[in-house]
């Protein structure tokens, strides 16, 4: 049984259709209850089974209800596909005033996900067997103006995830991180546009995070990722600045071809 958190997302329900083709059972949770039942249905549609378990992470009474849930009716999970999210991106001048951004944003990107794998991680440990797979993300590590509150909750769980991971490991349970890159899903819509050049397909992006539950990885990172990292650590202004300009240079893009369509 494999318990998928945003499993509603483009990321997600490529992931959970494709589990769904060996067969998986799976546990189904997003704040979306239709849209799950929807997905569930889908699922059983292509060879799984699947139950729905709707959760709001940013609440986290509903996520120590989700873990109670899961655990006591349903068991331990085998693996943990942690892939839920929420993108906000403000400049600097557009965030003044709004510390709720943050509250949000780490709400849904850190504190959710950890309270949930902290429940999981205790009963996993306890059997001694365990997968858990994280989506972060490539800005995690490499600090962007304008994502500033969407980085922080990134990176918090990022780092989260490294701290307790050889702990987790000397119990039998492996932990891998997935830094995605931008992925062309409706989070990426109101900055980039429906269709960004460069972006990952949902199916490519799936693939990334199946590779990290099959394979042995501690990491799934894009090597530009890896190597900007690097930069970041060693020059941080020139780093964040270059980001900027990138990230600059996506949007116009997206705009221009959102220009010429119409």
């Amino acid at each position: 049984m494999i318990l998928v958190t945003g499993a509603s997302g483009g990321v997600g329900r490529e992931v959970c259709l494709r589990l769904a083709a060996r067969g998986e059972h799976l546990l189904l949770s997003a704040r979306d209850g239709l849209r799950l039942t929807v997905l569930a249905e889908q699922v059983r549609a292509a060879g799984g089974s699947a139950e729905v378990l709707p959760c709001d992470l940013r609440d986290q009474g509903a996520v120590q209800e989700l873990t109670r849930e899961v655990l006591t009716v349903h068991g331990t999970p085998q693996a943990v596909l942690s892939l839920a999210g929420h993108s906000i991106r403000r400049d600097l001048a557009e965030s003044f005033g709004r510390p709720h951004d943050l509250v949000r944003l780490v709400g849904a990107n850190m504190l959710g996900p950890a309270t949930l794998l902290l429940g999981m991680l205790e009963a996993m440990c306890a059997g001694g067997d365990g997968r858990i797979v994280a989506v972060t993300s490539a800005s995690a590590r490499i600090p962007a103006p304008g994502w500033a509150a969407y980085g922080a909750s990134k990176a918090g769980l990022d780092a989260w995830l490294r701290a307790v991971r050889p702990q987790a490991a000397r119990q039998g349970v492996r932990i891998a991180i997935v830094e995605l890159p931008l992925v062309a899903t409706a989070m990426a819509v109101p900055t980039y546009g429906s269709a960004p050049r460069g972006a990952l397909s949902p199916a490519q992006a799936a693939q990334r995070v199946l590779h990290a539950l099959d394979a042995p990885r501690t990491l799934v990172s894009p090597v530009w990722a890896r190597a900007g990292a690097t930069l970041a650590q060693a020059a941080p202004v020139l780093s964040a600045a270059a980001a900027g300009r990138a990230g600059q240079l996506v949007r116009r893009m997206a705009a221009r071809r959102g220009e010429e369509r119409v």
